[in-house]
C-alpha cells in the first residue's frame, strides 16, 4: 500500500499551466469543428489533440506525425485482417489467431520505421477497428479514423503555434513598454 502514499493531493500544485490551458483550447476547437461540420467520431479527434499537444510546437509536430503514421499502420493491418477474415466467412478462430499476429506486425512495423512513439496509437487503432467495427464498415472507418486523427493533430499544432506566438508577443511587449506606447 506504499504505492499510493506519493499520490496525495497537493493544493499548491493544483494550478492552470499553459500546456493545460492549450489542451483545453484544442479540445474546445475540435468539438466546435466537429459540431459545425456534423462529423462523428469527435472522441478520436479530441483524444488526438490531447495526446499531440506537447510542450512546444516542434514536439507537437513530431508527436502528431508519429500518431498519424502509427494509426495508418494500424489501419492497414486492420484492413488486412478484414480481408482475410472475410475470406474465411468471419470465423472466430481467424480473429483468435490473426488479431495477435496483426498486433505484433503493427508494433514491428512502427519500430522498423523508427516510430516507437506511434506504437500505442497504432495498436489501439488496429484493435479498435478489428474488434469493434462491423465488417461492412471497416474500409471507411479506417480512413475516417485517420482523418479524425489528422484533424486532432492539426488543431493541437495550430493551438500550440498560435498560443506560443501570442505568449511571445505579450512577453516582448512587457519587456519594452516604451515601444508599445510609441506605436
Amino acid at each position: 500500500m506504499d504505492y499510493f502514499k506519493k499520490h496525495k493531493f497537493d493544493v499548491s500544485k493544483f494550478r492552470l499551466g499553459m500546456r493545460t490551458f492549450k489542451t483545453g483550447v484544442a479540445v474546445f476547437i475540435v468539438l466546435l469543428v466537429f459540431a459545425i461540420f456534423g462529423w462523428r467520431g469527435l472522441q478520436i479527434g479530441a483524444l488526438t489533440a490531447v495526446f499531440s499537444l506537447r510542450e512546444d510546437f516542434d514536439q507537437s509536430v513530431h508527436f502528431g506525425v508519429s500518431r498519424i503514421l502509427g494509426n495508418s499502420i494500424g489501419g492497414f493491418f486492420a484492413l488486412l485482417f478484414f480481408i482475410v477474415n472475410q475470406y474465411f466467412n468471419g470465423a472466430y478462430w481467424v480473429t483468435l489467431f490473426l488479431v495477435p499476429v496483426m498486433t505484433m506486425l503493427t508494433i514491428m512495423t512502427n519500430v522498423a520505421m523508427e516510430n516507437k512513439s506511434g506504437v500505442i496509437g497504432g495498436v489501439s487503432a488496429m484493435l479498435i477497428i478489428t474488434l469493434s467495427i462491423a465488417p461492412g464498415e471497416t474500409f471507411m472507418y479506417v480512413f475516417t479514423r485517420i482523418f479524425e486523427t489528422f484533424i486532432g493533430v492539426f488543431i493541437a499544432i495550430l493551438v500550440n503555434y498560435d498560443i506560443d506566438r501570442i505568449k511571445s508577443f505579450l512577453s516582448r511587449r512587457r519587456k519594452s513598454p516604451d515601444k508599445a506606447v510609441d506605436q
